[in-house]
């Protein structure tokens, strides 16, 4: 940019929104207490994707989910810390279903 516009100002400014990057820090402190994480989002959504690529430095057991149907049970076999969060755009009704299927199928209060 700098080449073919040298009297331009050129600035590099962050487009992240703040809920984003609070849900990011959130994730980044439940995957250190969690034996396993479940992250809720569409397949393609980028913030999705992002969440669940932060929860894997911290926890080795990701799993990116759209919806109950995608759960499976072996998944959280020996765990005894669960987490779960979600993209800023997933449903509440999605969300809101996984987590009853966690709490019903794990037995957790």
């Amino acid at each position: 940019m700098r080449r073919c516009f040298p009297r331009s100002e050129v600035r590099y400014v962050d487009t992240v929104c703040q809920p984003t990057k609070q849900r990011q820090t959130s994730a980044l402190h439940l995957a250190r207490q969690s034996d396993v994480i479940v992250v809720v989002g569409g397949a393609h959504s980028n913030n999705t994707l992002e969440l669940a690529a932060t929860c894997r430095r911290q926890c080795a057991r990701v799993h990116h989910v759209q919806g109950v149907s995608d759960l499976r049970a072996e998944w959280f076999d020996g765990a005894t810390t669960v987490g779960i969060t979600a993209g800023t755009s997933t449903p509440d009704d999605i969300i809101g279903a996984v987590e009853k299927w966690l709490k019903t199928t794990l037995i957790i209060e």
